[in-house]
């Protein structure tokens, strides 16, 4: 039997085939709790797809998405918020055009996208998150910042457990605290323990009016605003 329903301010219990007010009811993938909230719902039981319009809250466990419009698949675990997208999960926080995920590991937030992960601040066009290894993708152009400094290039993967940065294509950092600025065509950097950037291709660093050009450099970044050169 096929079923769809509209509802106003309703919320949908994602993971069954039911409408509800109120409770609270586990989805059945990680027996976390999952919700679809709006002042208009639409749900069709047999597809498993909710789409939602008006203030919509997506929760699901400790993440929360909101924005203008939403869908999402309770078989498929698929789902987009769309329009003044702000998405927070434990110690991250997004704001974009459009939000999309498929699976809770996996989210994708296109359009002057803008978020943080701790200390560290993250721009780009598109930015991509994988939550169980805690590594950022910046496919097409953007930035990370920290308390070292900033760091950009045309492609960038942030691995946040590690605080490893690497930077390909007109790969650029400047650290302030360092009075150090550096770049190439690719940008390995290491912020634990003693701060370091290897700089391949192009490679260029500058600290205190002192120019250092080779096709390889290793910058060595000390917490007393010290830097040495390899």
């Amino acid at each position: 039997m096929r079923m769809r329903l509209n509802i106003k301010k309703a919320i949908v219990m994602a993971g069954i085939a039911t409408m509800a007010v109120s409770g609270t009811i586990y989805a059945a993938d990680n027996n976390e709790p999952a919700t679809l909230d709006a002042e208009e719902v639409e749900y069709d039981m047999e597809s498993g797809l909710a789409s939602a319009k008006g203030n919509v809250i997506m929760t699901k466990g400790n993440a929360t998405v909101t924005g203008d419009y939403a869908e999402y698949n309770s078989k498929t675990k698929d789902g987009k918020v769309s329009g003044n997208v702000v998405a927070t999960k434990d110690d991250m926080r997004v704001t974009a055009d459009l939000v999309t995920t498929d699976g809770p590991d996996h989210m994708i937030a296109v359009g002057s996208v803008n978020g943080t992960k701790a200390d560290k601040h993250f721009m780009g066009p598109k930015v991509e998150y994988f939550q169980k290894d805690e590594y950022v993708l910046i496919p097409s152009g953007g930035s990370i910042t920290s308390a070292d400094g900033t760091f950009r290039a045309d492609l960038i993967r942030g691995f946040m457990k590690e605080d490893h940065i690497v930077g390909n294509g007109n790969a650029y950092m400047v650290s302030p605290k360092n009075n150090m600025e550096a770049g190439g065509d690719q940008v390995d950097y290491w912020g634990k323990e003693k701060g370091k950037a290897i700089i391949t291709g192009n490679a260029w660093a500058v600290q205190d009016n002192n120019t250092l050009k080779s096709k390889k450099l290793t910058v060595y970044l000390a917490d007393d605003g010290k830097t040495s050169v390899k």
